[in-house]
């Protein structure tokens, strides 16, 4: 009778790297966070990133928004900054903390790769990095170094008792030079790429970093504009700023100007 209720099943033991992602998530602190949710236009953008891949330019709107969220993050370096109890660590140096999914054994998995001096790049160059990366991977070497570190971590940390190894992973959060090193100065997360839908992504975030961000998908919606009814994209984003760090000005002069960047198609 329980066999029939049940049915069909199976078990998979928890994959190394998804252990070590709820560990991380266990680790960091909840902090004080607000949620933007903005809706970009990005019909100039993706007008010109068409006519730049018709010329054979290899570019993607994500790449584009990262270098608009990078360029902007350099204006205003009082949101690329990472909290160490009663100090504020300002950086000059925009790092761009990536989720790049790979295949593994276990499955496509998201695996962690920095984007350095982000600030200095557009998005071509972005593109280009992100596919040497993914590249990188598929010839069995390391992402990047930040991927080196992680994997020489993971291999004695998980000998350790579950509370030890987050507890190492806590204290490491309290030092924004670590932080820095391992996971950059934000974080910017995509699930457009995998869902075209309506709708805002509200993500974990936690941790010391001031801002991060979740990219959302495209979708069209009538404009009024000159008297006319015309379908624009529009790009669903979620900033979420660390209350502790950042003050409601600050953030709505960064997110003014991350819409103007982006919805002016600056830099494409």
């Amino acid at each position: 009778m329980a066999d029939e209720l049940v049915g069909d099943y199976d078990v998979r033991p928890i994959s190394l790297r998804r252990m070590m992602t709820i560990d991380g998530l266990d680790a960091v602190t909840p902090g004080h966070r607000t949620y933007g949710l903005v809706e970009l236009d990005v019909t100039l953008a993706q007008a010109r990133i068409t006519a730049l891949q018709q010329a054979g330019e290899q570019v993607t709107l994500f790449a584009f928004v990262v270098a608009c969220i990078a360029k902007a993050l350099g204006e205003q370096p009082e949101l690329n900054a990472i909290r160490s109890a009663r100090r504020i660590y300002r950086f000059t140096d925009v790092d761009v903390s990536l989720a790049i999914e790979v295949d593994t054994p276990d499955g496509p998995h998201p695996y962690q790769y920095a984007l350095r001096r982000a600030q200095t790049k557009g998005a071509l160059d972005i593109h280009v990095e992100i596919a040497a990366a993914r590249a990188r991977h598929a010839a069995h070497e390391a992402i990047g170094s930040e991927s080196r570190r992680f994997e020489a971590a993971m291999r004695w940390m998980l000998w350790l008792p579950r509370f030890m190894r987050v507890a190492l992973l806590r204290l490491t959060t309290r030092f924004p030079l670590v932080v820095k090193r391992w996971t950059g100065t934000t974080f910017v997360t995509s699930v457009g790429k995998f869902a075209r839908m309506p709708g805002f992504v509200i993500p974990f975030a936690a941790g010391p970093m001031a801002v991060s961000f979740a990219l959302g998908s495209v979708v069209d919606k009538p404009v009024l504009r000159g008297g006319e009814l015309r379908n624009h994209a529009f790009l669903a984003m979620t900033v979420i700023v660390n209350h502790d760090l950042v003050d409601g000005g600050p953030a709505a002069r960064f997110v003014a100007r991350l819409q103007a960047l982006i919805e002016g198609a600056v830099g494409l």
